[in-house]
Parts: structure tokens; sequence; C-alpha cells
């Protein structure tokens, strides 16, 4: 079988920036879309009409490794301690990255004070942006909390449902839909059949993560099928261009400052971030304002 590749560049997002906006309609949040929508143009260059994706595996089988302390805190609270400090040594020991302290502890036991605790925080890190417009802040008092929703969690299965049914997988699939359709390609999706997704949610917790590994039974499945250095990695990787290189360019530099330029001249940010310097991040960084400025300013 033959393999083709693309590698997107700064310049070509440049140039395709102002389509890939039209085509979306809405804001982004990292440039790993871009990278999505040269793969789908990479296929229909080549004539194919439709392909598979693995979108909502990691959703339903608990494949990120921001489920980790979901599952370790489920064993926690069933007071499984000796397979929860052995779990923890194994993710140690396979280097999967993921946040273990005193506040995970207390989350395991305390999960309706967590989740009340999250959306507080969630509000005030609207409500105090710096970089916010006071117009724009007044334009939505009353409605800081509206969007703001975090689950109880007293089971690893409550977190995974709320990506796949509620908040995550639906926004994933909306982007791979647009990015498709907008060079005549439809997309299937095999781990999101019904009748899948609800065994797979059936399914007894050691089933998705146990033994130091991730989507345990699908590895299990494919361990005959596929080399051992595929099925049994461990390092997370999605569509990760290397955006924080781009945001260095000079010419994206310039794109970006003329956004906060529109901005502020819309009143939706304040003035002084015209006199701060762009702030390259990766694809996936939690403060990755100014990727949001620059689609933000194209789509007003």
């Amino acid at each position: 079988m033959e393999n083709y590749t693309v590698t997107p560049t700064a310049l070509g997002l440049i140039q395709d920036f102002e389509k890939l906006c039209t085509h979306q309609e809405e804001p982004f949040p990292s440039s790993s879309i871009y990278a999505q929508y040269k793969v789908f143009e990479l296929a229909a260059s080549h004539g194919t009409k439709v392909m598979l994706d693995g979108q909502g595996a990691d959703e339903i089988l608990a494949g990120y490794n921001k489920y980790l302390h979901w599952f370790l805190q489920e064993l926690l609270i069933r007071n499984k301690f000796s397979q929860a400090r052995s779990e923890k040594l194994l993710f140690d020991k396979h280097k999967m990255p993921f946040k273990w302290g005193l506040s995970n502890l207390l989350a395991a036991y305390l999960p309706p004070h967590v989740s009340i605790q999250l959306e507080k925080r969630e509000y005030n890190h609207i409500i105090h942006h710096p970089d916010i417009s006071k117009h724009l802040l007044g334009s939505i008092r009353g409605r800081e909390w509206d969007g703001i929703h975090k689950p109880v969690v007293t089971k690893l299965n409550d977190i995974l449902y709320f990506n796949t049914m509620e908040f995550g997988l639906e926004e994933l699939l909306r982007f791979s839909d647009r990015s498709s359709m907008a060079h005549g390609t439809e997309v299937r999706l095999p781990f999101l059949n019904a009748d899948l997704v609800q065994f797979v949610f059936s399914l007894p917790t050691r089933y998705k993560i146990s033994d130091g590994y991730t989507k345990k039974i699908l590895r299990r499945l494919m361990n005959d099928k596929l080399p051992d250095d595929i099925v049994w990695r461990t390092e997370k990787v999605g569509y990760e261009p290397p955006q924080l290189a781009w945001m260095q360019d000079a010419q994206l530099v310039e794109y970006i400052h003329e956004a906060k330029r529109r901005l502020v001249h819309a009143d939706l940010l304040r003035p002084q971030v015209l006199h701060k310097k762009v702030t390259p991040r990766s694809a996936h960084h939690a403060e990755n304002s100014d990727w949001r400025y620059l689609c933000a300013a194209q789509l007003l």
C-alpha cells in the first residue's frame, strides 16, 4: 500500500487561514484543525471520497492521560489502595505524564465539592481575564456561568460519559466534519457505532485502564494484529502541528498583531493588549490566547 504525506507550514497556514475559518464558521482552539484540514485536502487530491477516523476511541476507552487521575481516584473511593499505588508506579514507569497530589486525594472523597470549585475557577478565569474589555465583560454580565459545567465524578465512567456525550467529543466531530466536507470527503467513525459505545460503557473500569495502560481492551484485541511498538506505546500524540514554531514566524506574528488591533477596535480587548508581545504556545497549551485572538478577529 502506498503512503502519502503532507507537511503544513506557517506560510500555508496564513494563505489558507481565511478559507479555513470560513469553513469552520466559529473560532477553533489550535492549529491542529489546520493539520487535519490538510490531511483531508491530501485525500481529496487522490480521489478518496470516504475515510475512516478513530474519533471517539479515546473518550470511550479512556485513552487520554488526563483520565489517569480519575482512574486512581475511583480505586481510592473503592478502598483499593494497594492497586492504586501499583497502577501509579506503572504509569510513572511508562512515563505517562499526569498530575497527582493532595488535591487528587481530596477529590476522591469529596467529588461534589471538587465540581463546585472547578466551576468557580472557570468563572473567575473568565471575569478576571486581563485582556478582555469592560465592554465585553459588561455584555455577558449575568451570563458568566453560561456553559460552565463540571460533572460530579465518582468513577471513571462519569468523566468518560461527560466527554463523550456532553462536552468534548461533539466539538472534535464538528471540526472534523467541517474540514472533511470542505474537500468533499466523508468520514466514517467505527468507534462510535451506537451498539459498540453502549457495550464499552457497560464494561468494568479494568477493561479501559489497567496494568499501567490506557485503552487496555483495544490493545489486547490488537496484540497479535499489529507490532508491539504500536500496540503498547504509551506516549500520546494527536494532531500536534509545530504551532510553537509557527507562532514565532515573522509573518504570522504580524498577522496576530493585526488580529489584536481589530479586536481592540471592536472594543473586545483592552488597548494595553497591543503592547504585549505574541506568546508562542504549543497546539494544546491551556493558555493559548494569541491563537484565539487570531481566530476571533478573522470571524468578526
